[in-house]
């Protein structure tokens, strides 16, 4: 029997595999503020790991490149300091929330933001 939240992890993938995009489309604060739950979830962890990813790359090739060093700073104060999917969505969601300015920005720059801002106390 599947538990819920893989039922909602499920519906989200199905739910953004039927979404039409345009190629390279990134969602803005404001698009992803109107996605269901797990799919709001399911974009601020496919953001994660695509920074776990850039950094995993820049350790194995050796190299130091601030660009990525930048998201290797932000994915490892994630790790250090424990923070479970939930709790990086719930900074997520406050931030935007209490910048509603920001919400025509990009949502790995909102991600990046939050977690900064966050990462620095």
């Amino acid at each position: 029997m599947l538990q819920r939240p893989w039922v909602a992890l499920m519906l989200a993938v199905v739910w953004l595999a039927a979404t039409p995009a345009t190629t390279g489309e990134i969602l803005s604060g404001e698009n992803w503020r109107r996605l269901p739950p797990a799919a709001r979830a399911a974009y601020v962890s496919g953001i994660i790991d695509a920074w776990s990813g850039l950094a995993l790359t820049q350790e194995s090739l050796g190299t130091k490149d601030q660009a990525i060093t930048v998201f290797a700073d932000v994915v490892g104060c994630v790790r250090d300091r424990a923070l479970a999917a939930s709790q990086v969505l719930d900074l997520v969601e406050r931030y935007a929330e209490d910048n509603p300015g920001l919400r025509n920005k990009e949502m790995p720059d909102l991600v990046f933001a939050a977690l900064t801002q966050r990462c620095r106390r």
